[in-house]
């Protein structure tokens, strides 16, 4: 049975450390951080400047983290990536990195999913988008 005497924000709070703590763990394996990862992701999708990368990355970052700059200079050191002009593109070890690293993080969602049908997971998702909206409605309303 699952328990529902505690509210959705308890809920969304708790998966959410899970959430985080486990990718946190699948990536230290390979001496990655979070960050790490995201902006490997921004980078397949093809060569980007440092502001674009800053662009996708606006939602990710956090006053106190780690900043855009020195995971991208990481990824670089790490050879990763590579810079031409102003342009950072992965580079076929980061390539590798990435492959690597996303067979861990499809394992991870996999059991985070575990027991849900594609349509059980769609409406969990649905339902917290929309959510979400409302709640951003909300606020642009005032």
């Amino acid at each position: 049975m699952i328990p529902t005497d505690r509210p959705l924000g308890y809920w969304i709070k708790h998966l959410d450390n899970l959430l985080e703590e486990s990718l946190d763990r699948v990536l230290a394996r390979s001496g990655m951080r979070r960050r790490h990862w995201q902006v490997l992701n921004v980078l397949r999708e093809g060569p980007r400047n440092r502001a674009q990368i800053a662009e996708a990355m606006l939602a990710f970052w956090l006053p106190a983290s780690v900043t855009q700059t020195d995971v991208v200079d990481d990824l670089v050191r790490r050879g990763w990536a590579e810079i031409d002009g102003d342009v950072y593109a992965l580079t076929p070890d980061g390539e590798e990195a990435y492959s690597r690293v996303s067979l861990d993080v499809a394992t991870l969602r996999a059991q985070v999913t575990q027991g849900f049908s594609a349509d059980e997971y769609a409406a969990v998702v649905s339902a917290l988008a929309r959510m979400a909206e409302n709640l951003e409605g909300s606020e642009q309303g005032r």
